[in-house]
């Protein structure tokens, strides 16, 4: 025990006392589903842009890392920073407490298991530790949105907390991993509204950053008690204030956030998935030519996070993705919303049309409800829902993904891939997880190859 009253000495008592004998069941089968949707989303994204770039910028590392979905091995720094941008890569990957907890805290889990031969019960702890503290860093400074990314903020300090619980650091040190995290933690969301790779690097960069921190840390860096509520401390740079302090450590063990993670069907932003969902139920109900106006009204940080509002041109995937206006009219317009490729197609005339018709409205006093309505001139359709309220993920829903999603990758033994995720408390050894996680590059030369011919 560190005896320290303070947030870091609290959150370190948490993650160093956390054992697999005393997470409930549906705690460690949750932790399973998100392990696995996490790698289907980090699978499906061989090949895209920003994680090919990490991979050309960690070119020449070799270490105990593996990198999921490439015959590929890195320092774990390195590792971290490409499997974050490979599980964001499709914008697909799970949210909890406005982060991405999986991208941020998976990579330290996996990477610190394969180079200290940790087992997979380890893993899963692991994972459960980084979950709890990404979701708590929001808790205590929700007044991080929408001036700060809270991927990036929270998820440096989640990564550095499972990286700590795979180093088995003490509680000295893992507070010190956990102060150093938070003078690591950085990012904004500018790049939503240009489209640009810059935010989707700050994902990976925040595992990277908890990483170094947990490491630095095992090798005799010191941080302050204070980091988080200090008078120059984390809370105070990124919420303003002390007020939300106390919900950082408030019921610590009693349950745990990772049961509240919700996942993505559709490859966008968690928060125009909503939007879509409504507006599919409304889908066949309307008449193009009827329609004067669309109106979705949201909760106020959805309606202000960064690119909800964007409007046309879209010039980028990202764009489109984190635009509510275009995701909408697709979802209303009965275009193919779950593929990740659908996103490139910017121009389609009908698209744009509707979407100049699509109003957003906040609402301020309600911080769940949307609600999608159709002014037609024969009358108004409308759906309503609470805000991700589809999006909890079952056994069956995270299985059906994982295969669609990752259905085009060959060399994969999908089966085996999720017996081995869904037995992950048995298994000693990691690596007869990550051996499956390879795909065939010389398969896909062929395939393409067939398709030039």
């Amino acid at each position: 025990m560190s005896s320290i009253n303070t947030v870091s000495g609290k959150l370190a008592d948490f993650i160093c006392n956390l054992q697999i004998e005393q997470l409930p069941k549906s705690v460690i089968e949750r932790t399973k589903t998100r392990l696995l949707d996490c790698l289907a989303t980090g699978l499906a994204a061989h090949g895209l842009h920003v994680p090919s770039v990490v991979l050309a910028f960690t070119e020449g590392g070799v270490g105990p890392a593996s990198v999921i979905g490439y015959q590929k091995s890195l320092p774990i720094v390195d590792a971290a920073f490409v499997n974050a941008t490979l599980i964001n890569g499709r914008s697909q990957d799970d949210f909890m407490q406005k982060s991405h907890p999986g991208a941020l805290t998976i990579p330290a889990a996996l990477g610190f298991a394969q180079a200290f031969k940790r087992t997979g019960a380890d893993v899963l702890v692991g994972m459960v530790a980084g979950y709890e503290v990404v979701g708590r860093m929001y808790m205590g400074a929700p007044g991080m949105l929408p001036k700060f990314r809270a991927s990036g903020v929270a998820g440096t300090v989640g990564a550095a907390a499972a990286a700590a619980k795979m180093l088995k650091l003490d509680s000295t040190l893992t507070m010190n991993a956990l102060g150093c995290s938070a003078v690591f933690a950085h990012g904004f969301g500018q790049g939503f509204f240009a489209g640009t790779n810059e935010v989707k690097l700050n994902v990976g960069m925040a595992s990277r950053n908890g990483v170094t921190a947990a490491l630095l840390a095992k090798h005799g860096a010191t941080a302050s008690a204070l980091a988080f509520e200090g008078e120059a401390g984390y809370f105070r740079a990124f919420d303003g204030s002390l007020e939300h302090a106390e919900a950082a450590t408030r019921g610590l063990g009693e349950s745990y956030l990772i049961e509240e993670t919700v996942y993505k069907e559709c490859p966008v932003c968690i928060f125009t998935q909503t939007p879509i969902a409504l507006a599919r139920t409304l889908s066949s109900k309307i008449d193009l030519k009827k329609i004067q106006k669309v109106v979705v009204t949201s909760p106020e940080l959805t309606h202000t996070n960064p690119g909800f509002t964007n409007v046309a041109p879209y010039q980028t995937h990202l764009q489109a993705v984190v635009s509510a206006r275009f995701c909408t009219a697709a979802a209303l317009l009965g275009r193919p919303v779950e593929e990740y490729d659908y996103y490139d197609e910017l121009q389609d005339p009908e698209l744009l049309q509707l979407a100049e018709k699509i109003e957003l409205r906040m609402r301020e006093h309600d911080a769940d409800t949307v609600d999608v309505e159709v002014y037609q001139t024969d009358g108004v359709i409308r759906a309503s829902g609470t805000e991700n309220e589809t999006l909890f993920p079952s056994l069956d829903k995270v299985v059906a993904k994982f295969f669609r999603i990752t259905s085009d990758l060959p060399g994969l033994d999908r089966d085996r891939i999720v017996e081995t995720v869904m037995t992950l408390d048995q298994v000693s050894n990691i690596e007869d997880l990550m051996k499956l996680l390879v795909v065939s590059e010389a398969l896909i030369a062929a395939r393409e190859q067939t398709a030039i011919n």
